[in-house]
């Protein structure tokens, strides 16, 4: 009430009348001072709601479109298009497994049937390579490959650390 009560006192005295004016006409002044102030005070949270609720719907925005850069955040694996690159990798980690294991367990390379990345100081690589085992019989492996390349985009470091067979779900 002493907040209506100082409202009321700063209402200029052209609305108010003369200073002499019987009780029942200040009480009418005060209010309609009382309801200009509700008004206002509702217009002010009009504008709150209207510019509170802009501030979500921007943020809601930023969101779901992710961050404005090109280039991928560190993070989980995503999955990735199997492109020239991704395919070369493929066929450089059977090669590479073929190297190390020796002619015991070499693996034709058939294809790179999916891919997974994840951004670290470089990129790792899950490649499930379709391929073929030295008796001839299908199947598919998993190659985990980890790559580095310098500012220039040049090839640096190149290393296959776990190739594997993936058993068969029955």
């Amino acid at each position: 009430m002493a907040a209506l009560i100082n409202t009321t006192l700063s209402v200029p005295s052209s609305l108010t009348g003369a200073v002499g004016a019987p009780r029942r006409s200040r009480l009418a002044v005060v209010a309609r001072a009382v309801r200009c102030h509700e008004q206002v005070g509702q217009e002010s949270s009009r504008r709150a709601v209207v510019f509170g609720g802009a501030a979500v719907v921007t943020a809601l925005t930023a969101a779901v479109s992710g961050p404005a850069r090109a280039e991928p955040m560190a993070g989980g694996y995503v999955d990735m298009v199997v492109d020239d690159h991704v395919r070369g990798l493929g066929e450089w980690a059977v090669r590479q497994h073929n190297k190390e294991s020796g002619e015991k367990d070499d693996v034709q390379f058939g294809k790179v049937a999916k891919a997974q990345g994840q951004v670290v100081n470089g990129m790792n690589y899950n490649l499930f390579i379709d391929g073929k085992d030295s008796r001839g019989a299908p199947g598919t492996y998993l190659a985990e490959v980890y790559e580095k390349a310098n500012g220039a985009g040049v090839q640096e470091t190149l290393k296959l650390n776990e190739f594997v067979r993936l058993l068969k779900s029955s």
